[in-house]
């Protein structure tokens, strides 16, 4: 059986979010899953596809996503007809100066992911408030990566048990 794939995605300027998704695929390979970081730029529909699980990032402005995010969230459209996204495993998080601004940033994750494509999230996502020491953030991302990282292996079934269960 092949290891799980998590796409850890971001978008940053100031490398937070960007600190935030490499410690999120720490704890995703540590916890027996592959994690590949990409900057949503260089991201395709194609990779979301691929992918068993996604963790989506991004810094908030103005209590919302930054235009790079909204703008993979939009063209993910395409996948939505077909339900391509249905059942994923997902994760979200961001980087912001207040508390307050991410919960609204990232409840805009949860519809485009949760509500509207029907990734089955792993809550609550992950807020670094700009205050917060850093140590105690890659720590925290570490282990969101390590509750991903258990989502998806739970969600794979040995193929033993598979064959088993279609002869019976």
């Amino acid at each position: 059986m092949c290891q799980p794939c998590l796409l850890v995605l971001y978008y940053t300027q100031s490398g937070n979010t960007e600190r935030i998704a490499r410690a999120i695929a720490e704890g995703a390979d540590a916890g027996g899953v592959q994690a590949s970081v990409k900057r949503v730029e260089d991201c395709g529909l194609a990779d979301l596809l691929q992918a068993d699980g996604l963790a989506l990032g991004s810094p908030t402005y103005f209590s919302n996503v930054a235009w790079q995010v909204k703008r993979l969230i939009d063209e993910s459209i395409e996948l939505y007809s077909g339900q391509q996204l249905k059942d994923k495993v997902a994760g979200i998080f961001t980087s912001s100066g207040t508390e307050r601004d991410a919960q609204d940033c990232l409840r805009m994750l949860e519809i485009a992911l949760g509500f509207h494509h029907g990734m089955s999230l792993v809550e609550p996502g992950l807020m670094h408030i700009s205050r917060d020491a850093e140590e105690k953030t890659r720590t925290e991302c570490r282990q969101y990566g390590g509750r991903l990282a258990e989502e998806l292996l739970a969600r794979r079934v040995p193929a033993e048990s598979t064959t088993e269960d279609k002869e019976r």
